[in-house]
């Protein structure tokens, strides 16, 4: 598997079946995971991950609807974080996005910025699209503030979407960004 688009500081490469260890580790740290309402983690297995990783690495549909690369330092060749787009839809050319860079050391260095932007450029060169689907917990403000600073804008909020671990309802901002507006900044 390889690189598929690079920017100034980080590369995006394909899914490796090796990954499973690391999306454990991610996934399981509560740190990383609070912001998207798992204080504790998620308390999954590199184990329970591998089936489904293995599905999406064997299936070579250009068009499937849902898959996922990691981010990667580019000078130090180290794993920063993950990204996914899903609810690919040729019709309407829009898909949804998520992105996380998850080595806390390296958060708050915009590297969110940087890869939110290098993504998006990449599924552009890949599906053309035309819109930009993304969502975030309400209280997730560095998240929110991102989506804002690359152009994103809210579409709606959905109250008390989700209870997390701890059974504490979060609502759900959902927002896009249309090609031409990202691309007249961008």
């Amino acid at each position: 598997m390889g690189i598929v688009y690079e920017a100034d500081r980080i590369a995006i490469r394909e899914l490796e079946l090796e990954d499973t260890e690391l999306f454990a580790i991610w996934w399981n740290n509560g740190e990383l995971m609070k912001d998207v309402g798992f204080r504790t983690g998620m308390g999954i297995t590199a184990a329970s991950l591998e089936e489904d990783f293995a599905t999406e690495i064997a299936d070579k549909d250009p068009f499937r609807k849902r898959r996922r690369y990691v981010v990667v330092d580019k000078k130090k060749h180290l794993p920063l974080g993950e990204l996914v787009y899903g609810n690919l839809d040729m019709e309407k050319r829009s898909c949804g996005i998520g992105l996380k860079i998850c080595e806390i050391s390296q958060q708050g260095k915009g590297l969110g910025y940087e890869t939110l932007i290098a993504f998006m450029k990449y599924l552009d060169n890949k599906f053309t699209l035309k819109v930009y689907e993304i969502d975030t917990l309400a209280d997730n403000i560095r998240a929110y503030s991102l989506y804002k600073k690359v152009g994103f804008h809210d579409v709606k909020t959905v109250e008390k979407f989700w209870a997390d671990q701890d059974g504490i309802f979060h609502d759900l901002i959902f927002m896009e960004l249309k090609r031409e507006e990202f691309f007249n900044v961008h």
